[in-house]
């Protein structure tokens, strides 16, 4: 009982201790934003947690001149100081100031034009809103919307047609030859000192510092979540809980699709970020994914709340037949421009099975290893992103969709989900507004393949297959089923407009080729268009 008061009272000293001045809010998970502030991040004077984002600007600030990073020279003219002058190029659409608070209205919007050589003309043509602002120093808002209809490059095309939805964003109706589709985000944040921050909302997260992440992505759909960040010396601890639709559940008979709401499965996330002195960190993920259960007859799983418990053995004792995964995140600042990273993915792991290298169908795992080269040779803002990953077939799967690692049908790491590997380079230059992205991706992936009767065989590679249904116990490798190999190029060119609500110009091309032993797919197509940089979108798969 004296315990109990005592942490009590620490609490609300806390709670009510004045914060600094400083008003804190996050900045929005893209990364081209990000690669502002990462060459400051990954120095070796950073103290940075740098593999949960998105980041808040309080983080950044310590270690990086911010306000200088987001705004670009303007030329003083006449017309740049007009209204629509400032509006265009370095101004909030509309903004709202007090003495304590700011509010901001922007458009989020892409009009994109796209020559495909197997499509024509095709387009991607969203238009929304973004609304933001912070409260006193403590809270903060962001809520945006987009109302999208688009015909797609093909690859991608063939990718909504299985799985109705729009990569990383929201199940899709079709009109003819083309998709309509809307995605909402929306968070408020609270943070208590310098401790803790509170975020709840639905939007995306991501763990890691790499291009892709194989413990949790901001691949798939939007969801709605309830976060704690506590930082306390060189400890970052995180407590996600999460709630995801799986869609793959069948829909009661007499019913449309459409007219039925998808089952819910719920997680819970522990990640615990430690930085070595001045040149490593390493991080703990463990992750449950659980389903609605009848035996228990609750939603919530209330043994799965607690931010301080070890869900594994917890999962062990309740006799459940949840989901659970564990991984690990490392980085390495070699010098103040380079930085190697890695990660480590365990969904199921026995050591002697491991050791007999007789391909166990349980032995699920991945990892990534890859390499951060910021201002290459001396060059200013030329970055280099270079890395490999690896992920044997079956993992992430589970006995059902519903307790699979993924959501709105879309995997909740990898774009390729499993039984795959992959080696992808990003070179980024910037000059003044101007910006050069160039990406090659190659990859082999082991496809689930279909049998005489038209039934889906499972080689691992589908998330959402159960692993009941393994096509064997052992001799398992990874590529296995139809293997394919994918190359992929893209080239963009842009031009930032206005770095208050990330307005673009983008001109790019993109080469595409698949080939295996049933077909060969080549496609490339040309880009052109202006948007609005708020989140990310992943084509490359």
């Amino acid at each position: 009982m004296k315990s109990s008061i005592h942490w009590l009272i620490v609490f609300v000293c806390i709670v009510l201790m004045p914060s600094a001045n400083a008003q804190h809010y996050y900045i929005p998970l893209n990364r081209e934003i990000m690669l502002r502030y990462e060459p400051s991040l990954y120095n070796l004077q950073s103290d940075a947690h740098t593999s949960f984002r998105p980041f808040m600007n309080k983080e950044i600030e310590r270690n990086a001149p911010f306000d200088s990073l987001n705004n670009e020279h303007v030329r003083d003219n006449k017309f740049n100081q007009s209204w629509l002058g400032r509006k265009l190029w370095k101004e909030h659409l509309f903004e709202i100031k007090g003495e304590d608070f700011a509010i901001n209205l922007d458009p989020a919007f892409e009009l994109t034009a796209i020559r495909d050589k197997h499509r024509d003309w095709i387009f991607i043509n969203s238009r929304g809103l973004w609304l933001s602002g912070t409260i006193g120093e403590r809270f903060s808002f962001s809520s945006s919307f987009y109302e999208s209809l688009a015909r797609l490059p093909s690859h991608v095309d063939s990718f909504v047609q299985k799985t109705r939805v729009v990569p990383g964003g929201a199940r899709v109706k079709k009109l003819g030859s083309q998709f309509d589709y809307n995605v909402a985000y929306g968070t408020i944040s609270y943070s208590l000192k310098k401790y803790f921050n509170f975020q709840f909302g639905n939007d995306k997260v991501f763990i890691g510092d790499g291009y892709r992440s194989l413990l949790f992505s901001d691949n798939s759909f939007p969801f709605p979540y309830f976060k704690i960040t506590t930082n306390i010396w060189k400890v970052q601890y995180v407590n996600l809980y999460g709630v995801f639709q799986d869609m793959l559940v069948p829909h009661p008979k007499g019913y449309p699709i459409d007219d039925f709401s998808f089952r819910k499965k719920y997680g819970s996330f522990h990640y615990l970020d430690i930085n070595i002195g001045k040149r490593a960190s390493i991080g703990v993920m463990e992750a449950i994914i659980w389903k609605s259960d009848s035996v228990r007859a609750q939603s919530i799983d209330i043994n799965y709340i607690n931010p301080i418990i070890f869900l594994r053995p917890q999962e062990y004792s309740l006799g459940s037949a949840d989901n659970a995964l564990m991984g690990l995140n490392f980085k390495i600042k070699a010098t103040g421009s380079i930085t190697f990273y890695a990660q480590l993915l365990l969904d199921e792991f026995k050591l002697d099975e491991v050791k007999a290298g007789n391909g166990w169908w349980g032995n699920k795992q991945g990892f990534q290893t890859g390499v951060k080269y910021f201002n290459i040779l001396g060059i200013k803002n030329l970055h280099l992103t270079s890395e490999y990953n690896y992920v044997r077939p079956y993992t992430y799967q589970h006995r059902g969709s519903l307790t699979a690692y993924g959501h709105y049908n879309q995997p909740f790491a990898h774009p390729l989900g499993a039984n795959f590997w992959e080696a992808v380079s990003i070179l980024n230059y910037k000059y003044k507004r101007f910006a050069i992205r160039c990406e090659l991706m190659y990859a082999q992936i082991g496809y689930d393949l279909t049998d005489s009767l038209g039934n889906l065989v499972n080689y691992g590679n589908n998330v959402f297959l159960s692993y009941i249904d393994r096509v064997k116990e052992y001799g398992n490798e990874t590529g296995q089923g139809l293997k394919s190999k994918l190359l992929y190029n893209e080239i963009t060119v842009s031009y930032l407009v206005n770095p208050k609500y990330n307005f673009v110009i983008q001109a790019g091309a993109v080469s595409r080729i698949e080939k295996n032993d049933f077909y060969t797919n080549n496609s490339s197509y040309f880009y052109l268009g202006i948007k609005t940089l708020l989140t990310n979108r992943y084509f490359d798969f």
